[in-house]
C-alpha cells in the first residue's frame, strides 16, 4: 500500500498542518473593530477571568497587540444574541474559537469529557488544532482523563501534538504534568501508550519531525522509552533515520565525511541523534539532574544543554544505531575509536558485546516517502533483505575506522573476540572479522574462564554463561556448530592445547 499511513488508517488529524487556522479574510482593522465591540459588550451571566484573555485574543482575532479599550478589572463578559443557542464544546474547540471554548470549559465542564467522531474528544481536536497550552489546561483540569483517551487509531492527544513539526513544549508539558493522577495515570504510561503503528510519542515525534525540545521533553520524562520499539522493531532512533533516509537521499547522508558537512535539515537530525544516544547511553543516570526540574513542570531542555561528559562513538556501537550513523561518528570521532569508556570498553568491545540486533533497510528503494516515514511494508528483518543489499556491520566500520581488536576490556582482561562470542554472535556476525583484524585471538585464553574461543563457543547458552546474557540483554542463546568447526579449522592444533 502506497500512502500515509497517518492519514489514512485514521483522521485524528483531520486537515494539513499547513491550513490556515482561520478562514475569515476581514482586515487588521475590521479585527479590532469586532474586537473593540467585544471588549465593550455588557456584563451578563456568562464570564471569564481577564487573565485568560491575553494569551488567547491575540491568537484568537490574529492582532500583535489589544486596542487601548478599558477592561472589567475582575473579569469580562462574552457577546451573546439573547436566546441564542450556544454550540457545544466540540463545535467551540472544532471552529478554533477558543475564546468561547474558554467560557464554555467553565460553565460546562462535563463537555470535556464528550466523544465525538471516531472517538475524538475535545482535547484530541485542540491538540490536532494548535489549541493554545491554556486551552489545554482548562480541559486537563475538567477531565484529567482525557490525557490517556484514545480514538479509532490509538492516538492519545500527545501522540497528536508530537505528530507535528511545529508542536508547543508547552502544551507537551501540560498533556505530560497537568493530566496526572497519582492513583490512575502517569508520565510513564502516559509517554509509553503505543497507537495503531506501534508509535509511543517519542516515535511520533521522530516520524514527524517535532522540535528537538519536544524530544527533550518527553526524555527528561521517560528516559526508557527510547529503547521502546514500534510494530516495525524500529525505535525511536531508527524511526528517526527513516524520515531523512528518504527527505534527504542516502547520498546525501554517505557522503558526510566532517562537521561541516552536518548542515540544514542534517545538521537537525544529527542533534536529534546526539539527544537520542546520550540517552541511550546513559539512561536514568543522564537524567537524575533533571528531576528537580520535572517536577517544577520542566525548565525545558537539560538534557540538551547539559555539560555531560559523552564519547559518541561508544554510544553509537553499544545500541541499536543506523549503520551510517556508526560511520558518521566513526568519521567525527577518530581519536576515540580506541579510547575505553567509564566502564572499561572500546567501541569495538561494545559492539562485540552487543547484542545481535535485526537488520533493517531504511533506504528509500521501492518506497515513496509517505510509505517510509509512514511505515507501510518495510522489510525490518535482516532475512527479508537480499544478500546484495546487506549492509556493513557495526562491527566492520569501526575496524575499517583502525578500531584495535586486540584491546582487552579493562577490568576482565576479555578481548573484543571472546566478547562476540559470549554474546551468542556466531563466524558470519562478527566473529570472523574479528578473528581476521586479531588472528593471535585465536590462541588467548579467555581470563574469566580459562577457555580458549573455539571451547568458549561452544559453551554459549549454557548456565555458566547466564549472567554474561543478563548483561548484554540477549534471549537464551546456542552454540552454533559452524562458529565451532570455524575456529577448529584454523588452528586444529588447539585441540592439543585444550588437553
Amino acid at each position: 500500500m502506497c500512502g500515509n499511513k497517518r492519514h489514512t488508517n485514521s483522521s485524528e488529524r483531520q486537515q494539513p498542518r499547513s491550513v490556515k487556522k482561520h478562514s475569515s479574510t476581514s482586515s487588521s482593522n475590521e479585527n479590532h473593530g469586532e474586537l473593540q465591540e467585544f471588549l465593550n459588550f455588557p456584563l451578563q451571566e456568562g464570564l471569564i477571568s481577564t487573565q485568560l484573555l491575553p494569551s488567547i485574543i491575540a491568537h484568537n482575532w490574529g492582532v500583535s497587540t489589544l486596542p487601548s479599550a478599558a477592561l472589567n478589572p475582575f473579569q469580562l463578559q462574552l457577546p451573546r444574541q439573547y436566546g441564542e443557542p450556544q454550540p457545544d464544546l466540540l463545535t467551540l474547540v472544532q471552529s478554533y474559537n477558543w475564546t468561547e471554548t474558554l467560557n464554555r470549559i467553565r460553565f460546562h465542564p462535563s463537555e470535556a469529557s464528550a466523544v465525538g467522531v471516531q472517538g475524538r474528544t475535545p482535547l484530541h481536536i485542540a491538540c490536532d488544532h494548535d489549541a493554545p497550552a491554556v486551552v489545554i489546561r482548562s480541559l486537563l483540569i475538567a477531565d484529567f482523563k482525557a490525557s490517556t483517551m484514545v480514538g479509532t487509531s490509538k492516538m492519545t492527544p500527545l501522540h497528536i501534538t508530537c505528530s507535528s513539526q511545529h508542536a508547543s513544549t508547552e502544551v507537551v508539558s501540560e498533556l505530560l504534568f497537568q493530566g496526572i493522577d497519582g492513583k490512575k495515570a502517569t508520565v510513564k504510561q502516559i509517554t509509553e501508550m503505543q497507537d495503531v503503528d506501534g508509535d509511543t510519542p517519542l516515535h511520533t515525534a521522530c516520524r514527524c519531525g517535532a522540535p528537538i525540545e519536544v524530544l527533550a521533553l518527553l526524555l527528561e520524562s521517560n528516559p526508557g522509552v527510547v529503547h521502546a520499539r514500534d510494530y516495525e522493531g524500529l525505535t525511536p532512533l531508527l524511526r528517526l533515520w527513516v524520515r531523512y533516509f528518504v527527505t534527504l537521499g542516502e547520498n546525501v547522508i554517505s557522503k558526510v565525511e566532517g562537521k561541516e558537512d552536518l548542515t540544514g535539515d542534517l545538521g537537525e537530525a544529527w542533534q536529534k541523534t546526539v539527544l537520542l544516544l546520550r540517552v541511550s547511553y546513559y539512561g536514568e543516570s543522564l537524567c537524575a539532574k533533571a528531576t528537580s526540574a520535572i517536577e517544577k513542570q520542566v525548565q525545558l531542555s537539560s538534557l540538551q544543554q547539559m555539560n555531560y561528559p559523552f564519547p559518541l562513538i561508544h554510544a553509537t556501537a553499544a545500541v541499536d544505531c543506523p549503520r551510517p550513523v556508526v560511520n558518521i561518528a566513526a568519521k567525527l570521532n577518530p581519536d576515540l575509536i580506541n579510547k575505553t569508556d567509564c566502564k572499561g570498553y572500546t567501541p569495538i568491545a561494545l559492539a562485540a558485546k552487543a547484542p545481535i540486533f535485526k537488520e533493517h533497510d531504511l533506504s528509500d528503494n521501492g518506497y515513496c516517502i509517505e510509505d517510509k516515514i509512514h511505515g507501510d511494508d518495510v522489510p525490518a528483518l535482516a532475512a527479508d533483505i537480499p544478500q546484495q543489499q546487506r549492509q556493513t556491520s557495526v562491527i566492520k566500520i569501526l575496524l575499517d575506522a583502525s578500531a584495535d581488536a586486540s584491546h582487552p576490556h579493562t577490568f576482565t582482561g576479555r578481548i573484543p573476540l571472546n566478547l562476540a562470542i559470549v554474546s551468542g554472535k556466531t563466524w558470519f556476525e562478527g566473529v570472523y572479522s574479528l578473528l581476521e583484524a586479531y588472528p593471535e585471538g585465536l590462541m588467548s585464553v579467555d581470563p574469566p574462564t580459562g577457555l580458549y574461543p573455539f571451547m568458549l563457543s561452544a559453551t554459549v547458552g549454557v548456565d555458566d554463561n547466564e549472567e554474561d546474557m543478563k548483561v548484554t540483554n540477549t534471549k537464551r542463546m546456542e552454540a552454533d556448530i559452524t562458529t565451532i568447526f570455524c575456529l577448529l579449522r584454523i588452528r586444529p592444533e588447539s585441540l592439543d592445547w585444550a588437553i
